[in-house]
């Protein structure tokens, strides 16, 4: 399975063949070696907190926006320029809650990020 992995010292996105391991030593596009910790999203669902608050801490905007009578995306920017985007949507429009939705889409951008960003949280 391939995973992007961005490197903490250039930015450089790269994408790293993952095997299982926990943790990858991954050499970036520009021959910077660094360790990438690999969290599954199956272990996210309730990011630890010290792990959560270092991505919020990285975090300059969050952008929302109603997709639709059923959607919302959520966009979060962070402070070395990557751009995560999380979802949220329901079946039925009667089911959607604005507040809920956005609170759905913030929570499944974080879970990529922290798969993406695994490289800064170490």
């Amino acid at each position: 399975m391939m995973i992007e992995s961005i490197c903490p010292k250039c930015g450089e996105i790269n994408n790293v063949e993952h095997n299982g391991e926990g943790i990858l030593l991954v050499t970036c596009k520009n021959n910077h070696m660094y360790d990438h910790i690999v969290i599954p999203y199956s272990r996210t669902s309730a990011i630890r907190d010290d792990k959560r608050k270092k991505l919020e801490d990285m975090i300059v905007e969050k952008k929302f926006h109603r997709m639709s009578d059923k959607s919302t995306i959520c966009l979060l920017i962070f402070n070395n320029g990557y751009e995560i985007e999380g979802r949220s949507t329901v079946r039925d429009m009667s089911d959607f809650r604005t507040v809920i939705g956005k609170d759905k889409a913030y929570d499944q951008a974080l879970k990529k990020a922290m798969v993406a960003l695994g490289a800064f949280l170490v």
